[in-house]
């Protein structure tokens, strides 16, 4: 049994004669009161009695649906409910995680709702139904902050990788340029090599990302992803000289001779070479094609000039 707001709300208050209704505040407070209606006015005050009265049942769990169902976001309702299942035996688990798909349609982006699942989950110590709940997510808001972090934390928890990169490369076919995907790989990578990775694993993903550029050259994700693997394992630019070429090959074309991206990446390769010549070029092109980063633009070649002074 769970609440509907198309059933008469007053059979289920008549439950709680036996509470004294706690209001928001005293009535000569006038400043902060949040503007309830009178459904939720008689809500709110039953709520906040029980509350203060610390009452566990399978009423309180009943009232903290329709408390969520009016305030999604209202913290202490999630808390009360939490308790509720934690100590009503006749609470079933996997109703509540039902309950909770229901709800996340309509609630995607409510912290409580993806705090109160991963806890749910793990007490089920079950993420079979997960992946499934997150494609449905997906397919409304495919850069969902909260599901994409809830991925991750299932992955980690539960090590259930099987079908993860086809999942990447069915996003990235629906959306080349989703961050987010890109970011997940760059997780799931690290994750499933135990963040040991040597340079034929990190090959393999910047050669991943160079196929991408040659599908979209405009797109800055797999420029970043490549960036991504040379500056946290600590390898130079020039120790993949094929990321070089590729670059030069795109940027040699009329139509992508103003690519920030691509320029941007072979600044860097620039500056490790020492190229004096092609780093000023590249900076002024920037320049030009990309004014908003002016000052920065200019800092890299100051930067550039004291470093090979040294």
């Amino acid at each position: 049994m769970e609440y509907n707001r198309n059933k008469e709300l007053e059979d289920f208050l008549n439950q709680w004669e036996n509470i004294t209704p706690l209001p928001q505040f005293s009535e000569n407070v006038k400043i902060l009161k949040i503007r309830y209606s009178n459904e939720e006015t008689k809500i709110m005050d039953i709520f906040r009695a029980i509350l203060q009265t610390k009452e566990v049942s399978l009423r309180v769990y009943f009232l903290t649906s329709i408390v969520i169902d009016c305030f999604p976001t209202n913290y202490m309702a999630w808390v009360k409910r939490r308790e509720c299942i934690d100590k009503v035996k006749k609470i079933d688990p996997l109703n509540e995680l039902t309950w909770l798909d229901d709800l996340m349609v309509v609630n995607q982006k409510n912290y409580q709702i993806w705090h109160h699942r991963k806890l749910l989950i793990e007490k089920l110590n079950d993420s079979s139904h997960e992946k499934k709940i997150l494609d449905d997510v997906f397919q409304s808001e495919p850069k969902n902050f909260h599901a994409w972090t809830h991925r991750i934390w299932m992955i980690r928890r539960f090590n259930n990788v099987e079908g993860e990169f086809e999942f990447i490369d069915k996003m990235l076919e629906q959306d080349i340029k989703n961050n987010s995907v890109w970011n997940y790989r760059f997780f799931l990578v690290q994750f499933v090599n135990g963040n040991k990775l040597d340079k034929e694993i990190i090959e393999k993903e910047i050669k991943y990302g160079i196929e991408k550029i040659k599908k979209n050259n405009v797109n800055e994700c797999p420029y970043c992803y490549i960036r991504g693997y040379i500056n946290k394992f600590k390898y130079k630019y020039n120790d993949f000289p094929f990321i070089k070429e590729e670059l030069e090959k795109i940027i040699e074309k009329k139509e992508n001779e103003n690519n920030s991206f691509c320029l941007m990446l072979l600044l860097d390769f620039y500056e490790e070479e020492k190229k004096e010549k092609e780093f000023k070029e590249t900076i002024e092109k920037l320049t030009k094609i990309d004014y908003i980063r002016k000052k920065y633009y200019s800092w890299r070649l100051k930067n550039f000039i004291n470093k090979n002074k040294e």
